[in-house]
C-alpha cells in the first residue's frame, strides 16, 4: 500500500474513533452538566439557609429590646406612681413615650424581619423542590454515560488499537500532518479530488470546493506517495480508484486519433489497401503479366 492508501486507512479508523468518541464526550458533558446546576443548587440551598439564620437571630435580637424596653416601661411606671415632684414625674413620663415609640418601632421591624423570614423559607422550600427534580436529572444523566460508557467501551478500545496500528504504517512526518489537519478539521482531514471538467483540466476540493491545479491533480495520478494539501483548507488531497481510471479512459481517447493517424501513414508509405483502386490495378497487372508466361 502507498502513502494515501494508508493515510486513507489511518482517516477512516480515525473517522469512527472520533465518533464514538464524540457520543462517550456527549454524554460525559451533559453528566458534568447536571453535576454543576446540582452544586449550584445546593450552593443556593445553603445561602438560603444561612440567611434564615441570620434573620431569626435579627428577630431573636429585636425580640430581647422589646422585652428590655417593655421591663424598662414596667420600672418607670412604678417610678411614676411614686414620684415626689413635678419635674420628676414629667422626666420618668417622657421617658416612656421614648420607650414606647421604641417599642413601635421594634414591633414594626419584627414584623418586616418575620415577613422576610417566611419569604425566604417559602424559597428554600420551592429550592429544595427542585434540587430534588434535577437530582433526579442528575442520575438519569449518570445512568446514559454508564450505558454508552459500556456499548462502546469495548469497541472504542479496539479501533483506537486499529487506529495505533494504522498510524504506524505513516511515517513520522505525514503523520504529524495528519494529526494536525485532523484536530483543525474535526477529523475531516481528507478530501477527494473532484473532477470538474478533465478536457479543460479543472479540478476542485471537495471539501472547500476551491479549484486545485491540474499539476496537483497530474502528481495524484502517477503517484500515491505525495501528500499534498489543499492551498484553501489544507485538508490532505487523495483521488479514488474511479477518478484514476477516468483519467486513463479520457487518456486513451485523446491518444486513439493518434495512433489512427500513425497507422495510416504507415500504410501510405508501406503498401496500399487491399480494397484501394491502386491495389486492384496492381494485382491486375500482376495477372496479365502471368497470363502472358
Amino acid at each position: 500500500m502507498n502513502l494515501i492508501e494508508n493515510l486513507l486507512t489511518l482517516h477512516r479508523v480515525d473517522s469512527q474513533v472520533r465518533a464514538l468518541r464524540t457520543r462517550v464526550t456527549s454524554a460525559k458533558v451533559y453528566f458534568d452538566a447536571q453535576e454543576r446546576q446540582l452544586a449550584l443548587l445546593d450552593k443556593q440551598k445553603f445561602e438560603l439557609e444561612t440567611q434564615i439564620k441570620q434573620l431569626k437571630a435579627v428577630l431573636h435580637g429585636l425580640e430581647l429590646d422589646q422585652t428590655t424596653a417593655q421591663e424598662r416601661v414596667e420600672r418607670l411606671r412604678a417610678e411614676l406612681n411614686t414620684s415626689t415632684n413635678d419635674r420628676q414625674y414629667k422626666a420618668v413620663l417622657n421617658e416612656m413615650k421614648v420607650l414606647e415609640n421604641q417599642k413601635d418601632d421594634i414591633v414594626k421591624r419584627a414584623v418586616e424581619e418575620m415577613n422576610r423570614v417566611e419569604e425566604t423559607q417559602r424559597r428554600l422550600e420551592v429550592h429544595a423542590a427542585t434540587i430534588v427534580e434535577r437530582t433526579k436529572v442528575r442520575e438519569l444523566a449518570k445512568a446514559k454515560l454508564d450505558e454508552c460508557m459500556k456499548d462502546v467501551g469495548e469497541r472504542l478500545a479496539e479501533l483506537e488499537s486499529e487506529r495505533t496500528r494504522a498510524a504506524d504504517l505513516v511515517p513520522d512526518r505525514e503523520r504529524k500532518v495528519f494529526d494536525k489537519v485532523a484536530e483543525e478539521t474535526e477529523g475531516e482531514a481528507m478530501a477527494e479530488v473532484m473532477i470538474v471538467d478533465l478536457r479543460h483540466r479543472e479540478f476542485a476540493c471537495g471539501a472547500c470546493n476551491i479549484e486545485v491545479p491540474f499539476e496537483t491533480y497530474a502528481k495524484l495520478s502517477s503517484s500515491g506517495n505525495s501528500l499534498i494539501q489543499c492551498k484553501a483548507c489544507t485538508r490532505i488531497l487523495f483521488l479514488q480508484e474511479s477518478s484514476k481510471a477516468g483519467a486513463m479512459s479520457e487518456k486513451e481517447k485523446a491518444e486513439k486519433p493518434k495512433r489512427a493517424k500513425a497507422t495510416a501513414a504507415v500504410n501510405t508509405s508501406g503498401g496500399l489497401e487491399q480494397d484501394s483502386p491502386e491495389a486492384i490495378a496492381r494485382d491486375k497487372a500482376k495477372f496479365e503479366k502471368t497470363r502472358k508466361l
